[in-house]
């Protein structure tokens, strides 16, 4: 994911002072090589060995792993997925048939006090509903306890809320994006190049024209960005959904991360 600085309360998007931190001991460490200590480390064949070092280092120190839910969960589940390696959550907030999702707050009250870094929720679009309306239903009912609203596009079963035309879809996202901005929301889209290029159609670049951070799905169970292929005018993503359960906590959730 694209690292942005924020200080916004729970936004996925955090800043950048852990790899400062490493960039600082990564620093320090080639001072102590320059010194009379050089002699011995050249067992290591190359300073480049430092450098891969370090890079790896600052891989590990910044990568983010969590997952995304639409139940609710208490804080004692949420601080047993802290424990195993989790720093963030996004929580369902509106549903696929054109209302609220009521336990969103409760939801995310719990991941707060349960210690969670980062907290987003998604919101999946009803086309039947108007697109200023449903975000400002949405933001009302958790303004204050969430970062970004990522707007979930993917086949909608629910009656009267399913998809239309690619170009009437394109427009309606441009309208959601629009909503959500003009309330001061930070969104973000979750897709799938597939579900993108068949409800949306390959053309329509609203997201990405509009600064949309970009949240994909490939089931590969591969925590990285190394199978991603531009789509819908993005040419980097922010997040991947990479595989449909994390097996761990009792928590039914998909697996998520970011570099």
């Amino acid at each position: 994911m694209r690292r942005v600085v924020s200080n916004a309360r729970g936004r996925l998007f955090p800043g950048t002072s852990t790899h400062v931190v490493m960039r600082a001991s990564c620093l320090l460490l080639f001072g102590f090589l320059t010194g009379d200590s050089l002699r011995t480390f050249r067992r290591m064949r190359s300073v480049a060995a430092v450098v891969l070092l370090c890079i790896g280092l600052a891989t590990l120190a910044v990568a983010s792993s969590g997952g995304d839910i639409s139940e609710y969960y208490a804080s004692s589940t949420f601080s047993c997925t802290i424990q195993n390696g989790w720093s963030f959550v996004i929580v369902r907030s509106y549903c696929s048939y054109g209302g609220v999702d009521s336990n969103a707050p409760a939801t995310l009250n719990q991941a707060i006090a349960a210690g969670m870094p980062y907290h987003d929720v998604y919101h999946f679009p009803c086309i039947g509903v108007d697109a200023s309306s449903q975000v400002q239903a949405d933001y009302n009912q958790v303004h204050g306890l969430f970062g970004m609203m990522w707007f979930d596009i993917e086949t909608n079963p629910s009656p009267n809320c399913g998809w239309s035309d690619a170009s009437t879809n394109c427009n309606f996202m441009l309208q959601l994006i629009q909503a959500a901005q003009g309330l001061g929301i930070h969104p973000g889209i979750y897709a799938s190049a597939y579900m993108w290029g068949n409800i949306m159609g390959d053309g329509c670049t609203v997201g990405a024209d509009n600064g949309v951070p970009l949240w994909y799905a490939h089931y590969d169970q591969n925590p990285s960005f190394s199978d991603f292929s531009p789509f819908g005018g993005w040419t980097k993503p922010n997040i991947k959904q990479y595989w449909d359960s994390v097996g761990m906590c009792g928590i039914n959730a998909d697996a998520d991360w970011y570099p």
